[in-house]
């Protein structure tokens, strides 16, 4: 009879879990382990065989020990000459283990029997005890790595905790696993746990039998076509027939043939093709083999489009027939082709790129180029991508590789010398991944483009006969590595008469024709088409316009289906029951002389458009806040035109002007702590306009340091309202400053005057770009002067007659020749 109350020593095991009726042998090479069989091998041969936790190392401590164990019986005991040990365990019964009376040099452990609790329903417990053998036997049947004796492990074994026991120290599963099936007293919770875990097995063995019998099935069909391909060769060659090359092999040999290609390339082809057939037909190698024979030679290759030399007239034709207008573009674009054409077809050094706002036809432009020279057009759209591997392609050696973009747009055009436009160049970005930029000067070059090397073909492509054609918006955006090798041609915003005209030309008859309603025709009257222009849309191009007229002609071609009659002329009263109400109803300037308000003109992607600035005056302590969503340049303009109003400020005596005020009285002296005597001596200072120098030598009194004191009790506000759009740019720098100026002297700005040219610190106006869009925006609010710097002069005499009728120009060098044409004289808060 065994002793419970007799300590016993206990083994730890790290991957091995001991059940009861099991024997197994055990390798044990730590050295409590060693003196834990030693000792239970000479004491009567028991001890005590507990699972550690997986974080436990070597040594392992009493909280790392299992609670529930198995007492086993030594029944061999061998010492090996390394020093460790080999022995042969049997399980006895389950055990608790209750303390450690010993750690060192071996665990020593109270335990007590653990016996499991039955059922008061037995016939459960049968039943239960039959399910678990019947799904045993499966699992023996299906499992190839158990051993012959498990089959016939259960014949003898009635007792349903041993049972559990048996079954559970076969299962191929982690021990956790088998950990949780030792532990438990309830005898039907633990046979309930054992089916549970015994079926989930039978069916990952179920998942294993098919999955390894359809690649069974599959490497048979494969090697039994590889048997028969070589028996065939073998009575080929007994036959002395010539070996014909078979399937995808052949094909690829035929292709290859067939192409005109340099000496290298198809030498490189050949090899492919060759390390094709050697490939194993289950290798996955073949798919990547053929995907990269497929792009190669896909390829033109040599193939033209026969289109022949340049045909400048036609391209000129068919400029004038889609495009209204843009005379210097189209002359440009014909003496290119005609370069074009002299050199042999070859294009020029530089790439033309269609710099403009959205909707003003430069890929429209591009399309027509390539209609006019019979050749086809493939358009890469550039926007977004920041990885040069979208131009040079990838690496074979990743998965799903493919070639960059101009491979591609080759592969699809079908021929060597396409028209491949790169769209919106200026939205490319860096990132880690490289630059996209650096990886199109090479393709742009015509120094190397001859032989691009795409990194996916490893192979050198010609893209020399190629007509490459960019667009942009933002000519400032397009990267600095490629700026170099572009010829910038600028599309700028239309006029309302040049929409009118592309509406009546090309819009209309378009819209009608896809809608089909030829019959009814052009029904916008020129007043209503007016109207649409101005009152409906506010672009540089005609999309919106387009859309507008589209508009228009579905709700004609509703009425013509529901049998009701159609208009025979479009007024603008008649508009609004297609289009609703005008969008844009009055200009945004205005009326009436305003105090601190002065009005800019911008340049943006899409077009012109006006610039209203404000500025405040108030109390404070010499803040200066700038607000409205304003880039970089634009905030550097505002400081630069705030720095040169103090210099001037200080030299001019422009404050005594302020003084001079009732207003302007009270929010210094406000800000001043009502102290007037920091203002200086007080004079009489005549009514003057602030840009007349003072008269009189008392007027000196201001230009002491007390200036600096008035500025410093102010605080001022500069916004440019629509804070939700971006404004970027230095061509405000006059506005702001008269705006600034205005808000400090109290005199108000002229209406309908508008102001663009950069500032400087000394007070030069310095030119600026983007004249016929601002121009467009100063007719269409109803401006009637614009002062503009003196630079420009030339280039507003070149600009369109219609866009300089009702304006009147001023060009200046200084900011103080801009005074006596924005300031009015009377000042109001005198009045």
């Amino acid at each position: 009879m065994l002793d419970t109350q007799q300590p016993l020593p206990l083994l730890a095991t790290r991957d091995f879990v001991l059940f009861p009726k099991m024997v197994a042998p055990v390798f044990a090479g730590r050295d409590r382990s060693v003196r834990a069989l030693e000792h239970a091998y000479q004491g009567g041969g028991m001890l005590i065989m507990a699972l550690q936790s997986a974080s436990a190392g070597d040594e392992p401590e009493a909280d790392d020990i299992a609670r529930v164990a198995t007492l086993a019986k030594v029944v061999q005991f061998v010492r090996l000459t390394d020093g460790s040990v080999k022995a042969l365990v049997e399980g006895q019964s389950r055990v608790v283990v209750e303390g450690f009376d010993q750690l060192f040099p071996s665990f020593m452990v109270r335990y007590r029997l653990l016996k499991g609790k039955r059922p008061r329903h037995h016939s459960h417990l049968r039943a239960l005890v039959d399910a678990v053998n019947r799904e045993f036997a499966a699992y023996v049947m299906s499992s190839l790595d158990l051993p012959e004796e498990a089959e016939t492990a259960l014949d003898a074994v009635t007792n349903p905790d041993q049972v559990a026991d048996v079954v559970a120290s076969y299962l191929m599963i982690s021990v956790d696993r088998k950990q949780e099936l030792l532990e438990g007293e309830d005898v039907q919770a633990r046979l309930l746990r054992l089916l549970e875990i015994v079926i989930q097995e039978n069916e990952f063995l179920d998942i294993e039998q098919d999955i390894s019998q359809r690649v069974h099935e599959n490497m048979s069909r494969h090697q039994r076509q590889a048997f028969l391909r070589e028996r065939l060769r073998i009575l080929r060659e007994e036959l002395g027939e010539e070996e014909e090359e078979l399937g995808e092999q052949a094909a690829y040999a035929k292709m290859l043939r067939e192409k005109n290609l340099p000496l290298q390339t198809a030498g490189a082809l050949e090899k492919e093709i060759r390390r094709l057939a050697e490939l194993q037909p289950f290798s996955a190698e073949i798919a990547v083999a053929k995907t990269y024979l497929d792009q190669a030679l896909g390829l033109p290759w040599g193939m033209l489009s026969g289109a022949g030399e340049p045909d400048v007239s036609a391209v000129s034709r068919i400029l004038d027939e889609t495009h209204y207008g843009l005379r210097d573009v189209k002359d440009r674009i014909v003496e290119y082709l005609a370069v074009t054409k002299l050199r042999g077809g070859a294009p020029p050094n530089t790439t033309l790129c269609f710099v403009g706002p959205p909707g003003v036809g430069k890929t429209s432009v591009a399309m027509a180029i390539a209609k006019g020279l019979g050749r086809p057009l493939q358009r890469i759209s550039l926007g977004g991508v920041r990885d040069e591997a979208e131009i040079r392609g990838h690496r074979r050696t990743y998965v799903g590789a493919m070639p960059g973009r101009i491979i591609d747009a080759i592969k699809r055009a079908g021929v060597d010398d396409p028209v491949i436009v790169l769209d919106e160049i200026d939205k490319m970005t860096t990132d880690w991944r490289g630059d996209p930029a650096a990886a199109l000067m090479e393709v742009l070059d015509p120094v190397q483009n001859h032989a691009f090397r795409d990194t996916y073909l490893e192979l050198d492509y010609d893209l020399s006969k190629i007509l490459f054609l960019a667009t942009a918006n933002y000519e400032e955006d397009i990267p600095e590595t490629l700026h170099d090798r572009l010829e910038v041609l600028r599309l700028p915003g239309y006029t309302d008469r040049e929409k009118e005209e592309i509406s009546r030309r090309y819009l209309i008859p378009r819209i009608v024709g896809d809608d089909g309603l030829s019959e009814v025709g052009d029904v916008i009257g020129p007043t209503a088409l007016r109207a649409i222009v101005r009152c409906y849309t506010r672009e540089a191009g005609v999309r919106e316009l387009a859309r507008a007229i589209e508009k228009i002609y579905r709700k004609l071609a509703r009425e013509k289906l529901e049998g009701r009659a159609l208009p025979h002329r479009l007024t603008p009263r008649t508009l609004e029951k297609y289009l609703g109400s005008p969008v844009f109803l009055r200009a945004r300037l205005e009326r009436e002389p305003q105090v601190g308000v002065s009005v800019g003109l911008a340049y943006t992607g899409a077009g012109g458009d006006v610039l209203r600035i404000e500025c405040v005056v108030a109390p404070g302590k010499g803040d200066f806040h700038i607000t409205g969503q304003l880039g970089e340049i634009m905030q550097e303009s505002i400081t630069a035109a705030w720095g040169y109003l103090k210099t001037a400020i200080v030299r001019d005596a422009l404050l005594n002007a302020v003084w001079n005020t009732s207003v302007g009285r009270a929010y210094l002296a406000e800000g001043l702590g009502n102290d007037e005597s920091l203002v200086g001596e007080q004079v009489e200072i005549e009514e003057r306009s602030p840009f007349e120098e003072p008269d009189q030598p008392g007027g000196a009194s201001c230009r002491t340091q007390s200036d600096h004191d008035l500025l410093n009790a102010l605080e001022i506000r500069v916004h440019i309202p629509e804070g939700g759009v971006p404004k970027e740019g230095p061509s405000a720098g006059i506005a702001v400053a008269v705006a600034l100026l205005s808000a400090l002297t109290f005199f108000p700005v002229a209406p309908h005057t508008a102001l663009s040219g950069e500032i400087t610190l000394t007070g030069q106006v310095l030119p600026v770009g983007g004249l016929k869009e601002k121009l467009l925006a100063a007719l269409r609010e109803g401006v009637k002067t614009v002062i503009l710097p003196e630079e420009v002069r030339a280039h507003v005499a070149e600009l369109p007659a219609e866009l300089k009728r009702g304006l009147q120009f001023v060009y200046v060098n200084s900011f103080s020749e801009v005074l006596p044409h924005v300031l009015l004289a009377e000042n109001k808060e005198e009045e």
